[in-house]
């Protein structure tokens, strides 16, 4: 039976709305009210019994200025 698994997103624990979901369609399910998970990497780890998934802002580049 796999472990019960528990999503990390901004630092809130979230329950599982589904188990029959992946990972990624909980993923595009969030990035619905938390848009900044549209580009996110994730991060697996089994601990204490649960299967823990976070969700981790990635550091872009978007409007960044550059000079001549």
């Amino acid at each position: 039976q796999p472990l019960p698994r528990v999503f990390i997103a901004d630092n809130q624990e979230i329950e599982d709305p589904d188990p029959a979901l992946s990972i990624e369609d909980v993923r595009r399910m969030l990035a619905d009210y938390m848009p900044e998970l549209h580009n996110c990497a994730v991060h697996e780890e089994d601990k204490d019994g649960k299967h823990y998934v976070s969700f981790i802002k990635r550091v872009g580049t978007k409007g960044k200025y550059e000079s001549a």
